[in-house]
């Protein structure tokens, strides 16, 4: 057969031998099963079934008596309390031990390395934009603003008499005590008379502190809400500075260093270590900082890569700053429990206006920690008094000569004396304090596994800075000079901050006199020690700068605008009441107004130009001035601008809440507070309340001077 009828063959009968196949496979499994025994007569299910029966009839059955009552194999304890209590009372073998088992001193410089601490990275990094009016340096003092003329005397508006409080419809039970009129005017002549008085004892001086009085208008002391401004002097040749008014724009952030943390873990890796020394090397001295900046305006923090960073601030960058171009520093505020010299660095000399929004950040108390724990004591102590209840003097009562009692328990001079008393415990509680709250931290004869700083605080604090521009710096691009850091932030865009820290490495100091020998150092440090001193070797320069972790970035920010506003009172007015059905409807003929001060910061003169108007729903606080009044913030004079100032500005008001009577007393003249519901200059939508803006408000529109 040749192979095409062999190919046909197989087309045609493929279903056949399929078919074929599977019977003889059939065949082989009946043939196979034949020869196998049958399950059932080996393994019968009923009898199964009777003997799992039976099992359990046996296990639940009562076997107690036969196993207590056992006479072949009685149930005994085979454990002697008594043998093993033997065995614990015999002494351990001190040959087990190591020579000198308590002389932790030895053990610890022939078993224990020193180790590199783990620094924990800086957390909760806060950025806030800042315009304000800086302080500068200057070799004569002199600035635009001390030019102008002084501002004319405000004129003061005429008290509105008092609205008549629904109380006072009902008769006054002083009127039915004083009988006629005439009596009363009597009493109001001899009230004014009072009044006079009182003036006349209060002096002109105060009257003269505001400003209300006298050619010069002058802002009182107390209403200058920044820094006073301070001569200065050239750090080489001694020359006085005159400070002068500037523009200072920039971006403030600060954040915390988890001190305590960085304690515990010098404390792991270095107090049971050979040469422990904490009063010279291994405590956490902090010697700088760095501070990198991205800009997050067309991307995400999550697509930024290590080319976005850039470096912003440093602890030098300040430092020359500082030195060269600010005219003194604004009062600090963080107690110096939580300060670190060198990392928290100074605040900016603001004029005028508060700086705790930027110079604070909610981790950081504002009191030290002896006050918190003197205030927790006489909390607790106070709380403890309640508790106890009226003391019951007699029981501190005896009989003397005579039936009389004597008493130790009361009395002025008694009193005195515990108060007293309390003031010397006050007095130890604030040395035993400072023993152990201290920086430097207490040291014992044995520094072997004792820490460094007891009770150290929890964070410290870093503040650093990005200026977008300072007065009287100049930058240098492509040989040319520039007035502007060609990397300073700009207006309407967006940046994240990271910071680190640096602190002198335990193992690798700055002083080679406090080199650790080489054969203590752990092999990770041992490591790090042989590269470090080589590369000291070539350089001539100690790399003793232990750097940590770059923090997570902050939340986005941005400089802030140029313009400001300072919302007032919401001028009273009394709604129509329209009840319909259960329902109570207010009917507002006019909408609320209420005064604001708007303001622009003028470079020219280094300071906010100032503009009082009216504002309601749908005004944009945009203005124009004839002659404008403005502070002088170095003399704190009152000066006005010689040409009309035009404020401007796109915040727009949507909403003004407040002005209508309270329903909670009977007083007419006492009203709602303001509420204002407004979009600033950067389209950001903000809720404006004017009871915490009252201060700033006075301040700016000079509401006492004008009687308000």
């Amino acid at each position: 057969m040749d192979a095409d009828k062999l190919k046909d063959f197989a087309v045609y009968n493929f279903e056949k031998l399929i078919v074929a196949i599977v019977v003889l496979l059939s065949a082989f499994l009946v043939y196979s099963g034949l020869g196998k025994p049958i399950i059932t007569e080996k393994h019968d299910p009923d009898r199964l079934a009777q003997s799992a029966t039976e099992v359990k009839r046996q296990v639940d059955d009562d076997h107690t008596d036969a196993i207590v009552n056992d006479e072949e194999n009685p149930r005994e304890p085979k454990f002697d309390i008594a043998m093993e209590q033997q065995k614990f009372l015999q002494p351990i073998k001190s040959s087990l031990y190591q020579p000198d088992p308590w002389d932790l001193s030895k053990a610890s410089k022939e078993k224990v390395r020193r180790k590199d601490p783990v620094l924990a990275k800086p957390a909760a990094v806060r950025t806030t934009g800042v315009i304000a009016s800086l302080a500068y340096r200057s070799q004569d003092g002199t600035y635009a603003l001390a030019d102008l003329e002084p501002a004319d005397e405000v004129e003061v508006v005429e008290a509105k008499p008092k609205r008549s409080s629904r109380r006072s419809r009902r008769q006054n039970p002083m009127d039915m005590m004083m009988g006629e009129e005439g009596d009363m005017d009597m009493m109001g002549m001899d009230m004014m008379g009072m009044d006079m008085m009182s003036m006349d004892m209060m002096g002109m001086d105060e009257m003269s502190a505001t400003g209300a009085s006298g050619p010069i208008r002058k802002l009182a002391a107390d209403k200058n809400l920044g820094t006073t401004a301070k001569s200065t002097k050239h750090l080489t040749s001694g020359a006085d500075q005159p400070p002068v008014p500037g523009i200072g724009l920039f971006i403030a952030g600060t954040a915390v260093i988890p001190h305590k943390q960085l304690i515990d873990a010098y404390q792991e890796a270095l107090s049971y270590a050979a040469e422990y020394d904490p009063v010279k090397r291994d405590l956490p001295r902090y010697v700088a900082y760095q501070v990198q900046r991205a800009d997050v305006t067309n991307k995400s923090v999550d697509q930024l890569t290590d080319a976005d960073w850039v470096l912003r601030d440093s602890n030098d960058t300040t430092i020359w700053n500082a030195a060269n171009y600010w005219s003194g520093f604004a009062p600090e505020l963080v107690p110096d429990d939580y300060r670190i010299p060198g990392v928290t660095m100074w605040i900016p000399p603001v004029l005028l206006d508060p700086y705790a929004s930027f110079a604070n950040h909610p981790l950081i108390p504002l009191k030290s920690k002896r006050v918190l724990l003197a205030e927790q004591m006489e909390k607790e102590a106070a709380a403890e008094q309640a508790n106890a209840g009226p003391v019951d003097m007699k029981q501190f009562e005896i009989d003397i000569a005579g039936g009389q009692t004597r008493s130790y328990g009361g009395g002025m001079d008694e009193g005195y004396d515990m108060e007293m008393d309390m003031d010397m415990g006050m007095d130890e509680g604030y040395d035993m304090d400072m023993g152990y709250g201290g920086g430097m931290g207490s040291t014992r004869s044995a520094n072997e596994g004792k820490p460094a700083e007891e009770n150290p605080v929890d964070y410290k604090l870093l503040r650093f800075y990005d200026f977008a521009y300072i007065q009287g710096k100049t930058y240098k691009v492509g040989g040319k000079v520039v007035g502007m850091d060609p990397k300073a932030p700009r207006m309407n865009r967006q940046y994240v901050y990271r910071v680190r820290f640096a602190v002198n490495d335990p193992n690798f100091p700055k002083s080679p006199e406090l080199q650790p020998k080489s054969r203590n150092l752990d092999p990770e440090a041992y490591k790090r020690y042989v590269t470090l001193s080589a590369e000291a070797e070539q350089t001539q320069k100690r790399n003793y700068k232990r750097w940590s972790e770059w923090s997570d970035p902050s939340a986005p920010t941005s400089l802030p605008p140029v313009d400001r506003v300072a919302f007032g009172s919401v001028k009273p007015y009394k709604p129509r009441v329209v009840n319909a059905g259960s329902r109570r409807i207010e009917i507002e003929s006019d909408p609320p107004k209420a005064e604001v001060v708007a303001s622009s910061f003028d470079p020219r003169l280094g300071v906010f130009v100032p503009a009082r108007m009216e504002a309601t729903e749908g005004t944009v606080l945009s203005t124009e001035v004839e002659s404008a009044e403005v502070v002088d913030p170095i003399t704190l004079e009152v000066k006005k601008t010689s040409e009309p100032k035009v404020i401007k500005s796109s915040a727009t008001v949507i909403d003004v809440e407040g002005g209508a009577p309270l329903e909670i007393v009977d007083d007419e003249t006492i009203v709602e507070p303001g509420i204002f519901l407004m979009v600033d200059s950067d389209g950001k939508l903000k809720v404006r309340d004017a009871t915490e803006e009252q201060r700033v408000y006075r301040i700016q529109s000079f509401a006492e001077e004008r009687g308000l």
